[in-house]
């Protein structure tokens, strides 16, 4: 009888959790659509956290709770975008062993995934380039996005039969190149007004068209400039420190 008491108790808990859990993500994305919406009208800085709890129809202290900051706002839009933007490419991989339309894919998805925030993107923007900022694009908190934005990339380039016969280094600095176009070619996106941003998919494809062409010559050119490149990057921090030799 007690036995059958405790397994009744346990069940109702499980459903009292299950039942809070989908209540406390309920409300968590109602506040972030929320503060996005406002972030969009009103600007990021201009933008407080009561108007956003007023707007989410709770109360500031439940708004704290589920995000203490706006920074910690954006930071779960970066993380939401980068979710959808591996998902999506995880497909086009997929159906795709073409190195040149894999590079392209990744970039393209990402643009594809920020095409209807491009005002969002501007107002929160501001924290990208601030180093004390935690939205910042080489902060500590991004760090998990970064890597995660590298990795589609590094496996976009495994599509090309010389990429693993490359040295480690060379691989890397070949995964950061793309990267840092990748960034640019968002900032560019932001800015760009030509119907539906064409000049930044064509930008897209000419810069992705160019890096297929040059791809077979860094076998070549890493023994000559892989050392002096990967110490250069690695002197800024952007490269890990190289194991020691034994």
């Amino acid at each position: 009888m007690a036995d059958g008491t405790k397994l009744r108790d346990k069940r109702a808990k499980s459903r009292d959790d299950s039942g809070t859990t989908a209540r406390g993500e309920e409300t968590r994305a109602r506040i972030l659509a929320a503060a996005l919406a406002r972030f969009r009208r009103r600007g990021f800085d201009k933008t407080t956290m009561r108007e956003i709890a007023t707007a989410a129809k709770v109360a500031l202290g439940a708004a704290y709770y589920y995000f203490p900051s706006k920074d910690a706002i954006v930071m779960e839009y970066y993380r939401d975008t980068q979710r959808r933007s591996t998902e999506l490419t995880a497909r086009a991989f997929a159906e795709s062993t073409d190195v040149r339309e894999r590079i392209a894919s990744v970039i393209h998805t990402r643009l594809d995934v920020l095409s209807g925030d491009r005002r969002l993107l501007s107002a929160i923007f501001r924290g990208v380039a601030d180093p004390d900022a935690p939205t910042s694009v080489f902060s500590p908190e991004t760090e998990p996005i970064r890597a995660e934005s590298m990795r589609e990339l590094e496996d976009a380039l495994a599509a090309w039969e010389g990429f693993t016969e490359l040295d480690p280094d060379t691989r890397r600095v070949l995964v950061l190149a793309l990267w840092g176009l990748e960034m640019g070619v968002i900032l560019y996106f932001v800015h760009d007004t030509s119907p539906d941003q064409k000049k930044t998919r064509d930008l897209v494809d000419g810069a992705v068209d160019l890096v297929a062409a040059i791809l077979p010559t860094a076998p070549l050119l890493a023994p000559i400039l892989g050392d002096q490149v990967a110490s250069i990057l690695r002197s800024a921090g952007l490269l890990p420190e190289a194991p020691r030799r034994s």
